[in-house]
C-alpha cells in the first residue's frame, strides 16, 4: 500500500480542479495485475479534531479514474464515519484496519 500526503504547499498538476483539503492522505488499491482499483481518502475532521475517510472503487469492467475515484472518496470523508464502511467492498474493507493506523500515526490522534 502507498500513500500519499496532501501537502498544501506543494502542488498535483494533474488534480489541479478537485479541491483536496490541507494534509490529506490518500492511498490508491491496485488489483493482483497492478492496475489501479480505488482509492481511501482521509482528511482533517473540522468538528471534533480527527479524521475522516471517505473510499471509492470501480467495477472490474471500468476504467479507474483517479480524478473521479478522489471526488467520491472525498466527498463521502466529508459526510460519512467509519460506521458506514458496513457498505464497503471487501477489499477495501480489508485495508482499513492499516490505513487507520496510518492515519493515527500521520494526524498524532487515535480515531474514534
Amino acid at each position: 500500500m502507498v500513500y500519499y500526503a496532501h501537502n498544501p504547499n506543494i502542488g498535483d498538476k494533474t488534480m489541479t480542479d478537485i479541491n483536496i483539503p490541507s494534509y490529506s492522505l490518500i492511498s490508491y488499491y491496485r488489483d493482483k495485475k497492478n492496475n489501479p482499483r480505488g482509492v481511501l481518502v482521509a482528511i482533517p475532521s473540522e468538528s471534533d479534531g480527527g479524521f475522516n475517510i471517505g473510499f471509492a472503487q470501480c467495477r472490474k469492467t471500468d476504467k479507474f479514474s483517479k480524478k473521479m475515484g478522489l471526488n467520491i472518496a472525498l466527498g463521502r470523508a466529508k459526510v460519512e464515519s467509519l460506521e458506514s464502511w458496513n457498505n464497503a467492498p471487501h477489499n477495501l474493507r480489508k485495508m482499513l484496519p492499516k490505513f487507520i493506523k496510518r492515519c493515527e500515526s500521520y494526524y498524532k490522534i487515535k480515531a474514534h
